[in-house]
């Protein structure tokens, strides 16, 4: 096996125990059941692959969450006792950006579909990756689009807008990833 496909193996089965931890014990969950469950996995897991700038010491590492939450507690389960680099994680949640400044990624609900625009070129110019669910995400300059393909989550990256934000993207996330934009500089 490839060592790029030993890695996809390795996060998706990540991601999908953490999905499958965070479902409802009762019966045998539909796939609808695990979609934000997975997606807040793979949060975590983005985390991970990202060169990020510096921060202070002992602060945690947020992940913001813009308008309406989807997730549910399963993004805090998902988080819950885990670092990256060596901050703790947390989630926060916000109606408003303001809310979620520093916050090393932000996702934006689809709650904030007419806003989008706006939320995006201001989120530009902070080191933060945006990762939403609607069609227009990433062509309207977000960094990290969900998407389901049949009964998998999968994404796509705008690596043009994430380099412009002074983000490192890891070659082994964009393996897995539809990629949009140039590949310049990529690890």
């Amino acid at each position: 096996m490839r060592p790029s496909s030993v890695f996809l193996v390795r996060l998706l089965g990540t991601a999908l125990a953490m999905a499958t931890a965070a479902a409802a014990p009762a019966g045998e969950p539909s796939p609808g059941t695990l979609e934000y469950p997975v997606k807040a996995a793979f949060l975590y897991q983005f985390a991970r692959f990202v060169e990020w700038p510096a921060a202070p010491t002992g602060s945690a590492f947020c992940i913001g969450v813009l308008g309406q939450d989807p997730f549910g507690a399963a993004l805090d389960r998902a988080v819950e006792g885990k670092a990256v680099a060596g901050r703790p994680l947390a989630v926060r949640r916000a109606h408003r950006l303001e809310g979620l400044e520093g916050c090393p990624i932000v996702f934006v609900g689809s709650s904030e579909g007419e806003g989008l625009a706006a939320v995006l070129a201001r989120t530009a110019r902070w080191p933060a990756l945006t990762v939403g669910e609607s069609d227009e995400f990433a062509r309207g300059g977000g960094m990290v689009r969900f998407f389901v393909d049949g009964n998998h989550v999968r994404f796509e990256i705008n690596l043009e807008a994430a380099q412009g934000a002074g983000l490192r993207l890891s070659s082994r996330l964009l393996a897995l990833a539809r990629v949009t934009g140039a590949r310049r500089g990529d690890r």
